[in-house]
């Protein structure tokens, strides 16, 4: 991933720790991208069937953050939409390295 998507990536991210986000800090932000990007970047390879929509990968890339950052994932609840909303925002991003 290049360094243009990261730096977009984190910037990204400080805002929504600004916003007040309960699932990303300051401190976790170069570990969330570390994540994210290795999951967005393992999709094809994870799936049996190839997909290009954006927002399938989106949702995988939530349950992915959510599964590293959640000591019991399957509890997360509604703080899954927050996981949703912030790999919706790493997604936009991802997507537009060349």
């Amino acid at each position: 991933m290049d360094q243009v998507v990261q730096d977009a990536a984190r910037t990204a991210l400080l805002e929504l720790c600004r916003s007040g986000s309960p699932v990303v800090r300051n401190e976790t932000v170069n570990e969330v991208i570390a994540i994210a990007a290795r999951r967005w970047r393992s999709f094809e390879r994870r799936r049996a069937k190839r997909s290009d929509d954006l927002d399938a990968r989106a949702e995988d890339l939530a349950k992915g953050l959510r599964d590293h950052f959640e000591v019991q994932p399957q509890l997360v609840g509604p703080l899954m939409e927050d996981y949703r909303h912030l790999a919706g925002v790493l997604a936009a991003e991802f997507s537009r390295e060349t």
